[in-house]
């Protein structure tokens, strides 16, 4: 095995892609009427307004009309005599000279709480109604895809669910509201509900899978919430996981081509990889988990090395961030752009780490003399095929759009700084004939290998002829040349 390589655990999770999806929020306005904490508990109060109404009530009576079990009464019962308000005579429960002082004439209370009239802003997610809070959004973020509400007559009824679900939290909500922490208040009831302004909060959802059946992917929300906040939010991780189903695709016989372009940019390399004269992506991806990403390992990028799950994982941003700063510090280059021939696959880039990569990229980049400050401002270039998503033109500084790409395999993926380190990646379902695509290639330093695959990209750019920002198409051609040099 390589060094730095390890065994694998083929029932160990691991991480294909990341995403960052908008979850469909709203503000209701809910009118409530709470309790300070008083004497005894709200369940006290109502055992005393019991007694009143029916003195000398049997104790087994008081546990069936409560629906009490044995420990929940000795609890509650225990609580109103400590404080003098009942005692207990053969079997039965009286209040006290004390209690009996507790009602006002013609109060049917107990005068213990001090009820009061409260109105507040609480924000809701539309999927499982739990709390959300508001966010502060970017351009590129508003463009993330949103994920699909599944029970819309949950949505329909948002009223009751409302009032239901914040009785549920109302303890995450007082907490907020709560201007003097050493009060304890008790939520008496919930009198109206008016749905207000919608918003979106965003959610990271990390696609994962194992090396015994790669085709099978499951959404991680660990990022987003922690683990009890998580199980108060199942209809959003179902959503997730609708969502990710929704991205399986057949293979395509382009797939073969793309994989056999890694074996043209890095032969010697590739070699250890091949089967039967072709490229084999699931010995690529065992060789990709196989290599150590703690973070608590010194890095020391090789000169070329296999890349298993998208570039925006958390293992290999920081594999691509290491090759980029050791490549630089070896040849002090620093190039005028970063061209990305985007994958035909469905919501691609779609993720927050799209453009913070784009940003410690275009860090490293030079600008020289004869550099035009409008080109200045082209540091990252986007190849898209078909109309380009809205989220790509928010995140590169130009995107040219090809409509004619056919000869390009769908899943290629390549992202090259000219001069310092280039990927090459191929989306493809992995022993699955359909199944979500997993990328699988490789991220290279190596003079010779950036060389081949930069002449791969260069004629694949070919293909894509309008640029979103009016070149024409001789501008456009003479722009991408300068870009790889």
């Amino acid at each position: 095995m390589p060094r730095g390589a390890r065994t694998l655990d083929y029932d160990e999770p691991f991480d294909v892609t990341v995403f960052d999806l908008l979850l469909p929020c709203r503000n209701f306005e809910v009118k409530h009427k709470v309790t300070e904490s008083g004497r005894v508990s709200m369940t006290a109060e109502f055992l005393l307004r019991l007694l009143r109404a029916s003195d000398g009530f049997d104790e087994n009576d008081f546990e069936k009309f409560f629906g009490f079990n044995a420990d929940e009464r000795s609890f509650v019962l225990r609580e109103a005599e400590e404080a003098g308000y009942v005692e207990r005579r053969s079997g039965r429960l009286w209040l006290t000279a004390i209690g009996r002082g507790l009602f006002k004439d013609s109060e049917e209370e107990p005068v213990i709480y001090e009820v009061e009239q409260r109105t507040v802003r609480a924000g809701f997610d539309l999927l499982s109604f739990a709390p959300s809070v508001v966010e502060s959004f970017t351009k590129f973020d508003q463009w993330l895809p949103e994920l699909e509400v599944i029970e819309t007559a949950r949505v329909a009824a948002a009223r009751d669910t409302v009032r239901d679900k914040f009785r549920r939290f109302y303890g995450e909500f007082s907490a907020k509201m709560r201007s003097d922490p050493q009060k304890r208040r008790f939520l008496y009831s919930v009198d109206h509900v008016e749905p207000g302004n919608r918003f979106s909060n965003v959610v990271r959802v990390v696609a994962r899978s194992r090396l015994r059946q790669p085709s099978t992917i499951e959404p991680d929300l660990s990022d987003w919430k922690v683990g009890y906040e998580i199980e108060d939010r199942g209809e959003v991780v179902e959503s997730c996981a609708t969502f990710l189903a929704g991205l399986s695709r057949d293979r395509h016989p382009g797939d073969a081509i793309g994989l056999n372009l890694l074996n043209e940019v890095a032969p010697e390399f590739m070699a250890s990889f091949a089967r039967g004269g072709e490229i084999s992506p699931g010995l690529l991806l065992r060789r990709g988990l196989g290599t150590k990403t703690n973070a608590e390992i010194p890095s020391a990028p090789t000169y070329t090395d296999v890349v298993a799950g998208s570039l925006f994982t958390n293992a290999n941003f920081r594999k691509v961030m290491d090759t980029l700063r050791n490549a630089s510090d070896l040849r002090k280059a620093r190039p005028k752009s970063c061209v990305w021939l985007v994958p035909q696959i469905s919501a691609w880039g779609t993720t927050r780490a799209l453009p913070v990569m784009l940003d410690q990229i275009t860090d490293r980049l030079g600008v020289d003399d004869q550099q035009s400050s409008e080109d200045e401002a082209l540091r990252s270039i986007a190849l898209v095929a078909g109309r380009p998503p809205n989220h790509l033109r928010e995140a590169f500084d130009l995107v040219v759009s090809g409509h004619d790409v056919a000869a390009i395999p769908p899943g290629l993926e390549i992202m090259l700084v000219p001069g310092l380190i280039a990927a090459i990646c191929i989306h493809v379902p992995v022993e699955a004939a359909r199944a979500f695509p997993i990328p699988v290639g490789i991220l290279t330093f190596d003079d010779q290998v950036i060389e081949r695959i930069q002449s791969v990209l260069q004629e694949c750019s070919r293909y894509y002829t309008v640029a979103d920002n009016g070149l024409d198409l001789t501008e456009l051609r003479t722009l991408l040349d300068r870009s790889f040099d």
